[in-house]
């Protein structure tokens, strides 16, 4: 530590307020205090001479000791910061107890030292005490409303967290109690699935035994249906963005397969449209009337679908995750996603694989949207041609062949 007397209380904002006489007469009672980092200012317990600090340049650290669980030895917990222009010291300062924490240089440190040492002082040095101490009490109680204020912030902030938290454990057990009865179920699907003759009776049950238990823990969350997405306040914009969007998609996918057939053997004995694997007594059925029950099936069922994959997923996720808003949309697009098709997967490996790839882009569009309704839109689209109209299982098929894992 390194000690001067050059110094003025007018450097020093604390001292504003006070008259320039007053300011003036505190000179001799101050002076300035270099400390390197790391250098230890004040020790919790030790007894104040009637010093008080301002930090002029550089931080401190105020610091609690306590016992570490790791170690079991006693260290020093750093609880709070003080920068440029802030006070050290002000309770001990005022109460004459010993000081309640260390205060340690957390940078190079330059403090103004207002010393008033214990013992008879002369009247005019308790007349410019008296000045500080009043001064100090009454920014203490600005500073102490502001932190009231602050604490009310936090304490809402709190609440709303915990809000949050409640709603997504909620929907997090829903979530794994539905997947786990469901991966249960997988074993004798197979066998209603002949019972009822066609395969693809089984899904609608599926997604609305979802929809049925997951729709309540929404409607009861205390949240807005906005919070959700459940909203039409932006249907328009957000229908417009959809379609735009999933043409593109559309388009893009129809020229991949293109591509693939022209360039790869595997694909060279597919055509650029194909239908979907409805079979009914395990013979495929295509374009009867059958084949178009599957279709309005398919339509009916995907807001559901949707509903259970962003409303009940992705939008609690996103609110519930820690990090940018970029990393959050990014976790709570795959996680409610990789729900998503595994809810497919007692159709095929393949049909889950491809409800995966579209779902990222879906979850996209409500990412960008907060609308089921956008979301919902670019489903029917981009999912009903994929499956009715260029055949997505025979492609995500070949693919699967061709990586070896038919």
């Amino acid at each position: 530590m390194a000690a001067t007397n050059a110094f003025a209380p007018r450097d020093v904002p604390f001292f504003d307020r006070l008259p320039q006489d007053g300011r003036e007469a505190l000179e001799q009672h101050m002076s300035i205090c270099c400390f390197a980092a790391g250098e230890r200012i004040v020790e919790e317990g030790e007894s104040n001479p009637g010093r008080l600090y301002f930090v002029l340049e550089g931080e401190a650290a105020i610091c609690n000791r306590g016992k570490s669980f790791s170690t079991h030895t006693m260290s020093d917990y750093e609880i709070a910061v003080r920068g440029k222009d802030e006070v050290i010291g002000a309770i001990s300062f005022l109460d004459g107890e010993p000081y309640p924490v260390s205060v340690i240089a957390k940078t190079q440190l330059t403090l103004a030292v207002l010393d008033f040492p214990s013992g008879a002082l002369s009247p005019a040095s308790e007349k410019r005490r008296a000045s500080v101490v009043l001064e100090l009490r009454r920014q203490l109680t600005a500073d102490l409303r502001r932190s009231l204020a602050r604490r009310l912030g936090s304490a809402e902030n709190e609440a709303e967290f915990a809000r949050y938290k409640n709603a997504v454990g909620r929907i997090v057990v829903t979530t794994l109690s539905l997947l786990s009865f469901y991966t249960l179920l997988l074993s004798v699907l197979p066998s209603f699935q002949v019972a009822l003759t066609v395969n693809f009776a089984i899904s609608p049950f599926i997604i609305a035994m979802f929809a049925a238990v997951m729709g309540p823990v929404i409607w009861y969350s205390g949240f807005p249906h906005s919070f959700f997405g459940l909203q039409t306040a932006n249907w328009k914009s957000a229908l417009i963005f959809s379609i735009l969007v999933s043409l593109v998609f559309i388009a893009a996918g129809a020229g991949v397969k293109l591509f693939l057939i022209h360039t790869t053997e595997t694909f060279s004995s597919l055509s650029l449209f194909g239908v979907a694997d409805v079979k009914e007594n395990m013979h495929d059925v295509m374009m009867s009337p059958l084949y178009w029950v599957a279709v309005g099936l398919y339509l009916m069922l995907t807001p559901l679908q949707e509903f259970v994959a962003r409303c009940c997923l992705q939008a609690p996720l996103f609110a519930f995750l820690n990090g940018t808003a970029v990393w959050r949309h990014v976790w709570s697009i795959l996680v409610s996603n990789l729900v998503f098709a595994a809810a497919h997967s007692h159709i095929s490996f393949a049909f889950a694989i491809a409800a995966f790839v579209p779902g990222l882009f879906w979850g996209w569009i409500f990412a960008r949207t907060n609308s089921l309704i956008a979301a919902s839109a670019s489903h029917f689209m981009i999912g009903g041609a994929g499956i009715f109209l260029f055949g997505i299982e025979e492609v995500i098929g070949k693919l699967m062949q061709m990586g070896g894992m038919s």
